[in-house]
Formats: structure tokens, sequence, C-alpha cells
């Protein structure tokens, strides 16, 4: 090297060649040379030549299954390596340097497998050479093993099957990370000896995994009773996937007085005493007599009855000793997925977890899951988190199909805040906001809506061709009838001033709810109450129910109001006529003709009312008319209580001039095509589904009026992946690929020489801003505090040990229950805050996203004859136990001041800046600014601002 001036020999004695393969080169050099010689003498210093030598023979890398003798064995020789004999250990001694020279596994073709064998009979008979020379076996035993050929026989490589490992292999797989692999030079993983670096927290992780096992056979119990373990269930936890499994033990015997069983299992003896029990009993009695019902000494003994000797049952260790606590080997399936800072902390893909992926591969109705979705649609389109919204039934109308949302429970007023239909999962109310999404825009702004969605006339597309598309693609016809509907809509815009003026403001209320025609064949489809076969089956106080309901329903009918005012009117003059016969005689025939004439007219009041329904009010009288003849104007009657004559009149003339005017010009011009209901409606619904696109959703999505309610079945970590984008506001991918199969988990890529390939840096394309992160944040803040994730409020929380004692501080939460309908799946979608490293306080937007879920995978009703399963009571139990895990992990703690933890405030972890977002006080029954401040009142964070101690709702536009 000296005499060539370079380095164009190495020369190196083994310890010198293992403290490269350990400590790494980058090049060669001098320097690099003496480095490894220091190395090597601390290594000889410290281990034996035996050692070394083993460690040595453990660095070579084998066709990329791994490294090391074992491996080398298995593959080669499909045996362990103890017990390989003579010709095999001398093929792999010689084939160190070069496993996959002398590989006839890897090679193509035939000649190639034959050049190969042929290598490596030549390697091991030089193996065999030097090993006789230097006595380590007998002339015979060389004679005898270099006659004989490598006797290959490929074994099988396996790891610990798990699905966490399956999704890096997808993800190593994939044409992004096969570009960037390619670059280096790298074709194929198997034999490139790269290492693989993933987010996965181990500590995290196997919390998850463990709440998982251990709450689902709760659930599962819950639902389905208490049986011993079946043989096949046994078969499938005895196969040895990644643990930890609870243990199948035997029932030795039951002790009914003490409450006790006795067990035996592999590694020996134990007891379940009655706290053993506790939590299956609870479950079971749960199942056998209702939610309310709670385990006891006295039905202990009634549950033993379900075992009996011989029994096996599986069983987890407590850590005591030899007692054990009873569990259950369920049927019922859920996922984890847990991911920070963009990347995948922890995934659990089911009780098993191998095989099927039910984070990743698993469609699910999630339920009220989507709400927050529609919410961000609606903050970017000039809605406010404090807009009331109408939590009533109603029939929405699209494209000449009818939909009537149910409740799942009576809704607390006829009108909540948007914040409130979140906090408290209102399905009218969400269902109303999605019809209502673009009412907030000016003509300007819609078109920039339909414009983003691709449903505006494109660059040289004709008229004709733009109007065939719209009709045919997306079902928007357009006639006499529709213009009609888009007058209506515009004539109630113009009447608000007039309505106004005339002091009558409460009609305002009515205007949004008024449809322009109800037609009784529909509400009678929707209610299943035109089936003679059905009306036969129902009781008479379901019939007398659904016709109540119907008239709620048709009730807001504007055709059926006008044809009401004509009558009225016409009942009118009938009123003028038989009054002025009565005032000439006021003898008892004439009095009772003017009564029958009046039996439609109530009196309120001052107000007179118009209806051919029975109302609970008095009627008008003669007497009365004869005194207040001024009153009884027909312009001032309220017909039905709802709508004053005059203004359906005032409505009626608008909506003719309305009509005249968009029948002027061309059906999809955008002037009139703006103003059809459907359209307004299908660019809804587009626009939803658009943002939850953006926000990681990349399942095909249905644009439907259900959207909100959660129709459309998603796998739960696109879930997990759109709400980390709504509190962080920001969108996170390899690249640009931001699907379910590309979230990040993969942190950096190394070559077998430890230089670093690739490494992942967290950057999030914006898809939010921080007003609408917050806005929503705040909401899902309140789903735990307030309303239906109130099990998780303090119930995370960080275990600090002060001297003998130890102080658990609570951790706010934000989160979202989902139940499907049926009860077929129970989600629960959260956040925990995360640490700024700057401040170290909790900050949502370095927050922990934890999304879970539980259901049976035929998606059978979770459902029993006392139980039923909601997101608060199936997957929430999941998430807060996992949460706990988060905040108790040291990567979490070390980070936080905890000093400070007892006096944060939830603006500083949502909003830290000043302005812009102030407390709200609001009713606690609608969840709108109270008149008001009392004590007891909630407090909501909103995006507003007080000006002359009126509050002012901020609103912008940011499609």
């Amino acid at each position: 090297n000296l005499r060539a001036g370079k380095v164009v020999q190495g020369g190196s004695t083994i310890t010198q060649q293992l403290a490269k393969n350990i400590f790494g080169r980058q090049k060669w050099s001098y320097a690099a040379k003496i480095r490894e010689l220091f190395q090597a003498l601390l290594l000889e210093r410290r281990f034996s030549k035996e050692k070394i030598l083993e460690m040595y023979c453990n660095q070579f890398f084998v066709t990329g299954y791994g490294k090391g003798l074992q491996i080398a064995a298995r593959y080669f020789f499909d045996k362990d390596a103890k017990d390989l004999n003579l010709v095999e250990a001398a093929f792999i001694a010689g084939s160190l340097q070069a496993p996959n020279r002398y590989n006839p596994f890897i090679k193509k073709t035939v000649f190639e497998k034959k050049r190969a064998k042929r290598l490596a009979m030549l390697r091991k008979n030089c193996v065999l050479k030097r090993m006789l020379e230097m006595h380590f076996i007998t002339r015979e035993q060389y004679i005898e093993a270099r006659k004989k050929e490598v006797p290959f026989k490929k074994g099988r490589i396996t790891y610990a099957l798990n699905v966490i490992m399956d999704y890096v292999k997808e993800q190593l797989e994939s044409d992004y990370m096969k570009s960037i692999l390619k670059e280096q030079g790298i074709e194929s993983i198997a034999t490139s000896g790269i290492r693989i670096y993933t987010s996965i927290n181990k500590d995290i992780q196997g919390s998850a995994l463990l709440s998982l096992r251990k709450e689902l056979p709760l659930l599962d119990v819950e639902l389905n009773g208490y049986k011993p373990e079946k043989d096949e269930d046994i078969e499938r936890i005895k196969k040895g996937f990644i643990g930890p499994f609870p243990v199948i033990a035997t029932v030795k015997d039951i002790d009914m007085k003490d409450i006790l069983l006795k067990i035996s299992y592999k590694k020996g003896k134990g007891i379940i005493d009655y706290r053993g029990l506790r939590a299956i009993g609870n479950a079971w009695i749960r199942w056998k007599m209702g939610k309310k019902a709670r385990f006891n000494r006295k039905n202990a003994r009634l549950f033993l009855k379900n075992i009996r000797k011989g029994d096996r049952v599986a069983v987890w260790p407590t850590g005591n000793g030899n007692r054990f606590t009873l569990t259950k080997i369920p049927r019922l399936e859920g996922a984890i997925i847990v991911l920070h800072e963009g990347m995948i902390k922890a995934m659990v893909g089911g009780y098993y977890n191998v095989f099927f992926n039910r984070a990743v591969d698993a469609k699910r109705q999630l339920g009220s899951i989507f709400k927050p979705f529609l919410f961000a649609a609606a903050l970017k389109l000039k809605w406010n988190s404090l807009d009331e919204l109408y939590d009533t039934q109603d029939i929405y109308k699209f494209e000449e199909t009818y939909y009537l949302p149910e409740p799942d429970h009576p809704p607390p007023s006829d009108k909540v805040s948007m914040a409130w239909a979140g906090i408290k999962s209102e399905n009218l109310a969400s269902v109303w906001l999605l019809y209502h999404l673009m009412d907030r825009l000016n003509m300007d702004e819609f078109g920039k809506v339909v414009s983003l969605l691709g449903l505006s006339r494109k660059k040289g597309e004709t008229y004709d061709e733009y109007a065939e598309r719209i009709r045919d693609r997306y079902g928007i016809l357009i006639n006499k009838k529709t213009l009609m509907e888009a007058a209506f809509l515009l004539a109630k815009k113009k009447a608000e001033p007039d309505i106004i003026f005339s002091g009558h403001e409460e009609i305002l209320g009515i205007l949004p709810r008024m449809h322009y025609e109800i037609k009784e064949e529909v509400v009678n489809t929707l209610l299943k109450i035109d089936k003679e076969e059905e009306l036969k089956q129902e009781d008479e106080n379901e019939r007398t129910e659904k016709e109540k309901q119907k008239q709620r329903l048709m009730k807001f009918s504007y055709k059926r109001l006008w044809e009401l005012n004509e009558t009225m009117k016409e009942k009118y003059r009938d009123v003028e006529y038989a009054l002025a016969i009565y005032r000439e005689d006021r003898n008892k025939e004439n009095r009772d003709m003017l009564k029958e004439v009046l039996e439609d007219f109530y009196l309120s009041g001052h107000r007179i009312i118009y209806s051919e329904t029975e109302l609970d009010l008095p009627h008008i009288s003669p007497e009365w008319l004869v005194l207040q003849p001024n009153l009884f104007a027909p312009k001032d009657v309220w017909i039905d209580d709802m709508i004053t004559s005059g203004i359906l009149d005032l409505l009626r003339s608008y909506m003719q001039k309305e009509y005249k005017r968009l029948s002027s010009s061309r059906p999809y011009e955008p002037e009139v095509l703006y103003h059809i209901p459907d359209f307004r409606v299908l660019v809804s619904l587009c626009y939803a589904v658009h943002i939850a696109k953006r926000m990681g959703i990349s399942t095909r999505l249905d644009p439907v009026l259900s959207f909100p309610l959660g129709p459309n079945s998603i796998r739960i970590i696109e879930a997990a992946l759109a709400y980390q984008t709504m509190v962080t506001g920001k969108l996170y991918g390899l690249g640009d690929m931001t699907s379910h199969s590309m979230v990040p988990i993969i942190t950096k890529i190394m070559d077998r020489n430890g230089r670093l390939i690739w490494e992942y840096r967290p950057k999030g394309k914006p898809v939010l801003s921080k007003r609408v992160s917050a806005s929503i944040s705040e909401i899902l803040r309140n789903v735990v505090r307030l309303g239906t994730g109130r099990r998780a409020k303090n119930a995370v929380r960080i275990r600090i040990k002060e001297k003998k004692e130890e102080i658990r501080v609570p951790i706010p939460c934000f989160g979202k229950t989902g139940t499907a309908n049926r009860f077929t799946n129970s989600s629960f979608i959260g956040i925990v805050p995360g640490v700024n490293q700057g401040d170290r306080k909790l900050d949502i937007k370095k927050g922990y996203v934890i999304a879970t879920y539980v259901g049976y995978d035929d998606n059978s009703p979770m459902k029993s004859e006392n139980v039923s399963i909601y997101g608060s009571s199936g997957a929430l139990p999941l998430w807060i136990a996992t949460a706990n895990a988060i905040v108790n992990d040291s990567s979490y703690k070390d980070k936080l001041q905890l000093a400070d933890l007892i006096f944060i405030s939830p603006k500083d972890i949502i909003w830290p800046e000043e302005n812009e977002f102030l407390y709200v006080p609001v009713s606690p029954l609608t969840g709108l600014p109270a008149s008001a401040q009392q004590m007891r009142f909630p407090k909501i964070l909103a995006n507003a601002k007080k000006e002359d101690n009126k509050l002012i709702f901020l609103r912008y536009f940011e499609p």
C-alpha cells in the first residue's frame, strides 16, 4: 500500500474485520485502518478469541433474511446450527465473505444454479483442506467429506408474524420506496442487507395490544354470556403468535362456599378467587340482568354454575403468586392505531394480531365519527361553531328521492349550536347543516366552490355539452317544477326584510324549515303508513303517533299553507256576509250561522289563527267580532299559527317574479343553475366528500344526505389520519402518497455498512387553517367534557411518584364517539395532547391520535336482550387504556413541565394566541350563546370577538 501510494490491498485480522462490521467504515483510508486497529484492540481486551470468532461468524448476511450461522443453517439446509454435519458446516464457513456467490436458490438459469453448486463444492473442499492441515479433522473424515456434494435444502425462514411487519413490507414494495432504493442501486430488498427502522413505540404497542386482549373478552361476555373455551380457540392460542396471550388452564376443583376455582396449567397450579372472577362476572351479570346489575358474592355462585371440573379456561396471571384472573377468548374483534407527528406509533390489527389487519384492511361504518368532517367543511364556508342549526325531524328531497333522518335520542330542543350537534351527537341538526351547507355564501363564493369541485363549465366546453354533463352524469333536471322550487328559495330570502318590518320576526324562524311542497304520499311512504298489512300489525298508539308525526312533517309545506290561505280567504268572505246579516238582526239563527263560519278561526291573545285542525284555543265568538271588527283583517290572520296571510301573499308575489326571471334564461346558465335546490344540495354533498378526502380518507365516499351519520364504510387508519389533519391542520404521508397503506411507519433505511439511504422527515401538507382546527378541537374537547365521550373525562392520568405516594394528574383529552346503525360497530377516535418541546407545555398539534373500533367481522349487531354496545361503552375503554400507556411512557412524561399541568387552560392547548377566540357561556340545553351569564353554564371557546359588549361571530371563506 505504501509502495503504491494508495490503498490497493486489505490487511485485516478477523478482529479488525469484526470491528469494521460493527462500527462501520465509510471509505478506505489509513486513518480508518488505524481506527479499526484500536477498535480491534478494545474488542480483544473485552472478549475471548472464541467469542470474537462467534461474533464474526454471525455478522454475515443471508439473502435478505438476516445474518448469522443460525439463519444460514436454516436457509441452506433447513436445520438448526447445532445439527449441522461436517460438509454443511464447512460450506457455511467458506461462504462467509460472499454467501450469494455460492447460493443456488437465487440463481435464475439452470446453468447458473449448476455453477453455484460447483463453486460451493470447491469452497467447501478448500475449508476442509485447511481444517485437515490444522488438525481439526482426520484424513478419513477429510476424504469422506470431500467426496460429498453440498446437500442444499432450502428451509423456510419465518419471523413472529404480526400486522406491523406486513404493513412495513407493503410500504417497501410501493413504487415510492422502490424508486428511492433504485436510486441507491438496490434492485432486490431481499438480498440487499438493508436495515429498516420504524416509528413503532414498543411500550405503546405492547399496551395497546394488551388493552385489546383484556377488554374484548369483557364486551364479548356482555353480549354472549360466559362459556369455557372451545378446542379450536385454544389451538389458535397455542400457535404461538406474538404475545402476551392468556394462559390456558384446566379447572381442577370448584369451591362454591369460598367462591374459588382451582386450576392447573403447563407450568403449575393456581387459583381464581372472587377478585379474579369480578371483571368477567360483572360483564356476565350485565348480559344476564341488564346494564345496572352488579356482580356480588351471591350471584358469583350462580356464575360458577357455568363451569365444570375438567373445563379449560383462559386466565391472566396477576403477578401475585399463584392467583389468576378469569378471561375469555372472544369472537368479537377490534383494532387500534396510534399516530404521532405524522407517524404510526402503534398498530393492533385484532385479537390475534396476525394475517388480517383490521386497522388497515377492515372497512367499517364508523357512525358519528363523520360529523366533524362536515363541521370542518362548514367552518371553511363562513359558518361558526355557535351558529344555530335546526334539530327537528324533517324531510330532505334530492333528485326525486326523499330522506327522513332518525334521531338516536330525543332532541333537547328545536335548535342547537353546531358545537352542540357535535358534543351531543345530534343527528337531525347535522343532516340539516349538510343540506344548508351553501346557505351563507354569496353567488361569487358559491361559484368558486362549484369550480373547485369541477362542476362549473370547463374551458372549451359548449353550453350544450355542459348541460348534458350536469343533467346526465349528476342527475340535475331543470323543468317548471324545479324552477318554481328555486323561485321559492329566492322569494323566502327576499321576504326577510318585509317580515322584520312587519314586526313578525318569529316568522324568520319558520322560513328556513318551509318547503315548497311536501306530498302526502311521500310522507306515508317514509313513515310506512300507506301499507294495509303493516297497519294491521301496528297497535293503536303506534298508528296515532305516526299520524301526529305526519302532521308535524306536512305542517311546513308552502303549497299546503297557500291552499289553506286561499280557503281562509273564502271563509273570510263568508264571515263578512254572515256578520253583516247578524248586525242587521241579532237573532239566534243568525248568530248560529256566524258562529258556524267562524269555527276554524281561533283567538290567542290578539292573534287570530285559522286552522282546520282542532286547536286547544277559544274560537272567535260573534260577540267579540261585533265589538272588534277592525282586528279581523285577512292579511293579519295567522295560517295554522305559523305565518300570516299577508306574508304568504308576499311570498307568492316574489315567487312569481323570480320564476319569470329564471325562466327568461337558459336553464344551465349559472344565473339559473346556481339557484336550483338540487344543484345546491349536490354541491354541498360533493364538498363534504371533498373535504373528507383532503383530510386523509382514501376510500371512495358516496355523496349522500346521511353522510354525517357515517353510512360510508372506511378503514380506522383513514379516520385516524383525518382526525390528525383536523387537529393539526396538516395531512402527513410519504411524499405525495397519502393512502391508507402509505401512512409513515418507516423512519429510516440504512445499508449493510450503516450508511443512511433514506430518512422520513415529517412535513405535512396544509389542509385546514389554524382557526378551523382550533374550532374542531374545541368541539372534540367538549365531547369528552360534556358529551357522549364523558367516560374519558379525567380517565387519562399521569402517575407521579412523590416519596411513598403516587399522585395521578388528569390530562385533558379530545375525541368523538361513533356507533354504527344496528350497533354493528363501536368506535372512538381521540387525541391526547403532546408536548411542545419549546415551552414543555401541552399542545394538541403535537398530539397522539388514537383510533379504536370494536365489532364482529361479519357485522353482526352488538346487541343482546339486555345490552347494546355504543361507541362510549365499546371502543372507548380500549382507547383509555392505550392513552394511559402513552402519557405514562417516559418519552412523554420526561418532556413535560409537570408543575404546569395543574394550571393549564384548554385555550393554551388549542389556541395559545391572544386574539380571535374567546370563551362564550352557552345554554346547557342548546349550546347556543346564553342571554345572561350564569355560574353553572358551560363555556365554549368560540371564534368570535366582542364589540360594544356585543358578541360578533367571525366568519371566513377559505374553500
